[in-house]
């Protein structure tokens, strides 16, 4: 069998593609362009990595990310914060619940210690959470 066309690539060679790409950038590029693809990236069986950094503007972040975070908490698997300025507007974008079920590694770069300090009790209600990466941008003896 020859393949002629993209859509004739099974959906585990899509699902393998996905795990190179960020969820904004999943979603940028598959979502609304037919309904196999769209049913692709709502699939419970692709999991989602976020990357959130100061470098998107606040329309981007507030555009794609929120709409990502809201309709698929339960797809997430990582979340990758890099902010200096805006992490305490991007965390309160989300709140961090038991509804992130497959989330398992979640890394802060450049987090103020206020902001961690806030942060760390919610993440108690992860079930699935086995690794956490903090930089912080204080002295840790400030916590």
């Amino acid at each position: 069998m020859s393949i002629s066309s993209i859509e004739d690539l099974s959906n585990e060679v899509f699902y393998e593609i996905f795990e190179y790409l960020d969820a904004c950038e999943i979603y940028y590029a598959f979502s609304n362009l037919n309904y196999r693809f769209q049913q692709l990236i709502n699939s419970s069986l692709l999991l989602l990595k976020l990357k959130l950094d100061d470098s998107q503007s606040e329309e981007i972040f507030i555009n794609n990310y929120q709409q990502i975070l809201h309709l698929n908490k339960g797809q997430i698997f990582s979340i990758h914060l890099w902010s200096s300025e805006n992490t305490n507007q991007i965390i309160s974008i989300f709140t961090i619940d038991s509804s992130f079920n497959c989330l398992e590694s979640l890394v802060f770069y450049t987090i103020e210690s206020n902001v961690l300090i806030s942060l760390l009790p919610t993440l108690t209600c992860l079930p699935r959470l086995f690794s956490l990466t903090i930089e912080t941008w204080s002295n840790i003896k400030d916590l």
